[in-house]
Formats: structure tokens, C-alpha cells, sequence
């Protein structure tokens, strides 16, 4: 497959290449849905790179960069029926769809930073739009061109930002899957989330798992039933170090006695050789004193010291 990877202008539009592992995990979870060779839509297309091992019937593709269209074109033998708009997503309008869209758009990109166009497109189908980053809008926009699900590969923060409530509100029971994927690109260590989105429907449970590409496995996997935490991140569970607090104690026990001895020792050594002028026999008392205030503590409830 001919690829289209210019890094510098990638960070331009705050895009990442997609690696073989996330590219063959995509292509699983499409045919766990929509089967095999379905046709597909993806409003950031770049070269295809995402749809490599999907191996669409037809391939429906909008990108932003003139190089990567034209790469897209040379990738005739992998994607025969194909079609590509060289165009902003934001402003496209054509009236096609798809069994599902799979995408991988741009992280995070401010509606301040857009064009007029952009922005007044925008806004005529999403009018609560007015500010903050886009990553919603690629997402609800996408659900206009598939007849079955979208699956999104995305920035973190689309589960919990303010600024991507509206498209959870909007999205509503038609929530999937929630994944995180661990290294998921070379170009940066974060990891990012993959949603699998109903076009129609409701779906009471959400399934959620943890997969990491570099061992090509599921690491972790749960099903959540609770519409208050559908969105929110998997997590590994951190075994809780169970503390034996009898053997804690005793070893603690230990410690003070033979502290206790060592002093004994070494204070009976100072007064034998160096006839040190230390109380060794007031010492002893107090130590015993101290011990029978606590046994009567212990035996009778006696509370001369103390709280306790």
C-alpha cells in the first residue's frame, strides 16, 4: 500500500497515521458489525491508510490536503470502486452513505481556527455550535453518511470535555463500544479511544475493553449497564495489597523488644566497663511500670493514662 505520511503537514491539521495493529483492530471490529467488504465512508480519509486491511466493496473519501488525494488515487488496486472529494469535510453536502463510516479525524482543531465557510457550514446544522474544538462535529457530522455505525477513532477527551456534552446528549443510547487503545500511533504515547457508534437504535449496555497494539491484545474487557458511567474510560483494576495486620504487629512487636534488649545491653556495657553514672535499675523500673499500667489496661479497663 502507497502511503501518504508527511508528518509536518499531519500536525498542520493535527492528524496522526494510523499503525498497522490499530488499522487490523479496526478492521476486526467492522466485520463484527457490518461483516465483510461493506461500503465505506471516511470524511478524513488521507490515503486510505484506515481502510487497508477493511477492504471495502466501495470507498467513499473526503481529505482536506491535495498530496494525500492524490496518493489515495494510486491505491487503485486495494480500493478499485472508489471515490475521494478533495475538499474540507465541513464542507461537504453530497448526498451518499455507506454501510458505516470509519474514521480517524484530526484531534482537537479550535472552530476559531477554521475558515468562514467552515464555520457557517457548521453552524447551520449544528447552531449550538460557537466555539471550542470540532472533534464533535466530526463525529455527529459522520452519522449523516452511514446506514449502520460509525466507528471513530478520537482524542480522550471526547468522553469528558464540557465542550463534547452536546454530542453525548445527542448520541444518547446509541453508544456501542468505548475502548482504549494503547499505542496506538508512533507520533505521539497517548492513547486514544475508539468508539463504535449505532446509527438508529438503543443499546442498554455498552462494552468496553483496553487493548494495546505493541502486544496486539485485549488487556482488559467489562460491560457497563449503568448510563452514568457508559462514557466513562476503562480501566485496568489495581489489585489492592491485602495487609496482614497480625503479622504486621508482631513484626513490630519484635522490633520494639529487641530495640529494647539492645538498649539494656548497651547501657549494662557502658556502667560495667566505663563505670557510666546512668540509673540503670530506675530505667528498668520505668519500663515495668509502664508495662503494668497497660496490663491493667488490658485486664480490668483501668484508664489512669489516657483515652485509650
Amino acid at each position: 500500500m502507497i502511503e501518504h505520511n508527511n508528518r509536518d503537514i499531519a500536525k498542520k491539521h493535527a492528524e496522526y497515521i494510523t499503525g498497522k495493529e490499530l488499522r487490523q483492530y479496526v478492521a476486526e471490529k467492522v466485520k463484527k458489525y457490518v461483516g465483510e467488504n461493506p461500503t465505506v465512508f471516511d470524511g478524513a480519509i488521507g490515503s486510505g491508510q484506515l481502510e487497508q486491511f477493511i477492504k471495502p466493496k466501495h470507498l467513499i473519501g473526503v481529505e482536506i490536503q491535495t498530496a494525500s488525494c492524490d496518493t489515495f488515487e494510486k491505491n487503485s488496486e486495494l480500493f478499485p470502486n472508489r471515490d475521494i472529494f478533495n475538499m474540507s469535510f465541513f464542507n461537504f453536502n453530497e448526498s451518499v452513505t455507506a454501510d458505516c463510516v470509519v474514521m480517524n479525524p484530526p484531534f482537537s482543531m479550535k472552530f476559531k481556527d477554521l475558515s468562514e465557510e467552515e464555520q457557517t457550514n457548521i453552524q447551520n446544522e449544528f447552531p449550538w455550535k460557537k466555539s471550542g474544538v470540532v472533534d464533535d462535529i466530526f463525529i455527529l457530522k459522520s452519522l449523516n453518511y452511514t446506514e449502520q455505525f460509525a466507528f471513530h477513532i478520537c482524542f480522550p477527551g471526547v468522553a469528558y470535555r464540557k465542550t463534547e456534552q452536546k454530542m453525548r446528549d445527542l448520541i444518547g443510547d446509541r453508544l456501542v463500544e468505548l475502548n482504549l487503545i494503547e499505542g496506538a500511533f508512533e507520533d505521539t504515547p497517548i492513547p486514544v479511544l475508539f468508539l463504535v457508534i449505532a446509527k438508529s437504535g438503543e443499546y442498554k449496555e455498552v462494552h468496553k475493553e483496553v487493548y494495546n497494539c505493541n502486544k496486539q491484545e485485549v488487556i482488559y474487557a467489562e460491560v457497563c449497564t449503568n448510563k452514568e458511567d457508559k462514557w466513562s474510560t476503562p480501566t485496568i483494576p489495581q489489585e489492592k495489597e491485602i495487609i496482614d495486620i497480625d503479622t504486621i504487629n508482631s513484626s513490630l512487636d519484635e522490633s520494639i523488644i529487641k530495640n529494647l534488649e539492645n538498649h539494656l545491653k548497651i547501657t549494662l556495657g557502658l556502667i560495667r566497663e566505663f563505670e557510666a553514672d546512668i540509673d540503670y535499675l530506675a530505667f528498668i523500673d520505668r519500663v515495668e511500670s509502664l508495662c503494668q499500667e497497660y496490663r491493667l489496661a488490658y485486664n480490668f479497663g483501668v484508664n489512669s493514662f489516657g483515652d485509650y
